[in-house]
């Protein structure tokens, strides 16, 4: 095959945030083919908020630093295009005001019913999709419709289970950061051997 005639390669993008009490917030961003193959991965820096932060922004913190701040530097760092964005935040969601790459938050089936009052920027207009044990929901602001996104993600969804990249992408910051899980994991480990 000429490069003239070589087809780009589809990837897909998978965007997450671990929080570390010491140290903020790291965000990390995985670019896969569409057999689930590794083509890029980018990392952030740590943001810890100020309290003043905390104050001012309030209940928008989080979003703003997840969507806004942490998504779409990583999402912008990456060299290749993607089919889609899947977070499994909700804040990150947000993401899809700031950049032209369709974002959609996975939640898994099972967690659905628990959540019945439970949301975040809820808006009616919101494009969503169940895909096997998975829901996907976009923000009103997005442009992606269910049947198009369906329709992308299949060549992935038929070799990668939707929810495993997020768990690479935690295993990754965490050995790149040496983040700790859970802050009290060590207290628990003390007690339980005395």
């Amino acid at each position: 095959m000429t490069p003239e005639t070589s087809k780009p390669l589809a990837a897909f993008g998978f965007l997450t945030a671990v929080e570390d009490p010491l140290h903020g917030f790291f965000g990390g961003y995985l670019l896969l083919s569409e057999r689930g193959r590794p083509l890029e991965f980018h990392c952030s820096t740590p943001v810890l908020p100020s309290e003043a932060q905390r104050i001012l922004y309030g209940a928008s913190l989080r979003p703003y630093l997840l969507g806004e701040l942490i998504g779409q530097t990583l999402v912008t760092k990456a060299q290749l295009p993607v089919q889609a964005v899947l977070t499994d935040l909700a804040e990150m969601r947000l993401l899809a005001r700031v950049c032209a790459e369709p974002v959609a938050w996975l939640r898994h089936e099972e967690f659905l019913a628990t959540e019945a009052t439970w949301t975040i920027d809820a808006q009616p207009a919101a494009p969503e999709l169940v895909l096997g044990n998975y829901r996907l929901t976009g923000t009103a602001t997005c442009s992606w419709q269910s049947d198009w996104l369906r329709d992308t993600l299949a060549p992935l969804t038929a070799h990668v289970d939707l929810a495993e990249p997020f768990e690479r992408i935690r295993e990754a910051i965490r050995e790149a950061q040496r983040v700790t899980e859970h802050p009290g994991d060590h207290e628990h480990e003390s007690s339980a051997a005395a």
